[in-house]
């Protein structure tokens, strides 16, 4: 959920008065006025601006540039339109509809960025789903001109060593860049030394767990570095869906760091799933062998930057009980399975989840009209047609209640039919949400109204508050006109925190 203690504007109101004008912030830089303002808008460039010994020079970041902690005093420029706090499978269901949808995952804050003033802004065109794109910037930098954005797509190691080149070149410090290569080319030599006479196990990196995801990318060459064979990924490849936890089958090693989740996260959302009560799971040779282990996905398997390091060494440490805790990872950023749960419940251990503003929501209903905007234009839509979304909503919501699973899935669009595939796999889905669930007590609906509705009536967006013990979940139903008779369908539901 939405945990706003104070707004971006507030903080950055904050960071203004704490910093000279410049907002440059070091007084390492002889001319400050000349020095690059660094607007990172992904975790990765980041770190990477921090470990080039240019901390200083950052004047804003994106909500997910959470390390080094020193970042987490800079203004916040994004923020999330799906809520990273959620299930696994609620964010997968939410993400995929935000995709296919084609509007942009993540909310700018243009005002605040161009206030800020950044000569340099680094993004990426990786995944538009992971991270802001130069796509999402491109209106708002029209307004700055001169100001320039460098955008890196890595998908291999050498694209992470061509990244910290390249952000170092724009920052005008490109000898550091070139020394940062070197010692970690050094460090990954020092790894692969290490193990290069040990039997390589077949591991297996699990980045998501509803749906289960193998993984890819550069993560597939830290594995290798450190003497493994890695199954379900290749080198630069794509994250792999896997049809069931049997296919885990002939991996020697399982390590649990879903894109994004902390150890303290993914222990949530295992207990959540009940992954360790499956019986499949509980078949798995890994499992068997005591061959679990869960690490920090948040810092050091999902982000490009010079962690990668860790990440080869992590694996190592996991897949080799020679080297456990040879480079201090073990009880730091990993565990084994049997020590999940005392390393969770430890003194001062971080919450499962974490502080994050959302986008706002754009459109409200006031005096029988829908006002919203689109584009910068005003929109007022006949009540009527707020009142005939609501219905189809109320429709559906009846049939779930009343179990009658077939005529639910029948009033979701086609597209979403094929995505959850029966009537009895939609039943299966909303049995086994905890929040979704929440959509099957008639008690606990509080209240049913259109927050959206374009202007050629062709898509809608239906609000449903449901009281669930303490608190009341937001689920947002976004709605097409079908080609039957012009009656509206469920292209998917969210969740607003």
């Amino acid at each position: 959920s939405t945990l706003s203690v104070s707004s971006t504007r507030s903080k950055t109101t904050l960071i203004n008065r704490l910093l000279p004008s410049s907002t440059c912030y070091s007084p390492y830089t002889a001319n400050m006025s000349e020095a690059p303002r660094v607007l990172s808008l992904l975790s990765a460039s980041t770190e990477i601006v921090c470990r080039l010994g240019c901390a200083h020079l950052l004047v804003g970041r994106s909500h997910g540039c959470d390390s080094p902690p020193l970042a987490t005093c800079l203004p916040i420029i994004t923020a999330p339109k799906v809520d990273p706090n959620a299930s696994s499978l609620e964010i997968d269901i939410a993400v995929r509809l935000q995709a296919e949808s084609g509007g942009p995952v993540y909310h700018i804050r243009n005002a605040e960025l161009v206030a800020l003033r950044p000569t340099v802004i680094i993004t990426q065109e990786q995944c538009r789903i992971c991270a802001v794109t130069k796509a999402d910037i491109e209106g708002v930098c029209a307004l700055m001109p001169g100001v320039r954005i460098v955008t890196i797509k890595p998908t291999s190691l050498e694209d992470v060593f061509g990244d910290i080149i390249t952000i170092a070149g724009s920052m005008d410090v490109p000898e550091r860049g070139s020394q940062m290569v070197r010692f970690m080319r050094a460090r990954f030599d020092l790894v692969r030394s290490m193990t290069a006479n040990l039997t390589p196990p077949k591991v297996v990196h699990l980045e998501w767990l509803q749906p289960l995801m193998g993984s890819g990318y550069w993560i597939a060459e830290c594995v290798e570095s450190a003497g493994c064979t890695m199954i379900h990924g290749t080198v630069g490849g794509h994250s792999q869906t896997l049809e069931s936890l049997s296919t885990l089958d002939s991996a020697d090693v399982i390590i649990i760091a879903p894109c994004g989740f902390s150890i303290e996260r993914t222990f949530a959302e295992i207990n959540q799933i009940q992954l360790d009560k499956q019986d499949q799971w509980k078949a798995l040779p890994a499992v068997k062998n005591g061959r679990v282990f869960v690490a920090d996905g948040n810092l050091y398997f999902n982000r490009s930057s010079c962690g990668v390091l860790d990440t080869a060494e992590i694996v190592a440490e996991c897949a080799h009980d020679s080297l456990r805790g040879m480079w201090g990872h073990h009880g730091r950023t990993f565990v084994q399975m049997a020590e999940l749960t005392n390393f969770c419940n430890r003194d001062g251990a971080p919450p499962a989840t974490k502080w994050v503003e959302l986008a706002p929501a754009d459109v409200v209903v006031r005096n029988n009209v829908m006002e919203g905007s689109e584009g910068g234009a005003p929109i007022r839509v006949p009540l009527t047609e707020a009142s005939s979304a609501v219905q189809h909503v109320k429709e559906q919501l009846t049939a779930l209640q009343a179990s009658e699973w077939g005529a639910a899935f029948a009033l979701n669009s086609a597209a979403n039919q094929a995505r959850l595939g029966s009537g009895e796999q939609f039943k299966a889905i909303v049995h086994g949400s905890p929040s979704f669930s929440l959509l099957l007590k008639e008690s606990g609906v509080e209240e049913i109204a259109a927050t959206q509705v374009t202007e050629d009536f062709m898509k809608a967006v239906v609000r449903v508050d449901v009281e669930g013990g303490e608190s009341t979940t937001r689920f947002l139903f976004d709605l097409l006109r079908g080609s039957k008779e012009g009656a509206w369908e469920t292209e998917g539901v969210r969740i607003e925190c």
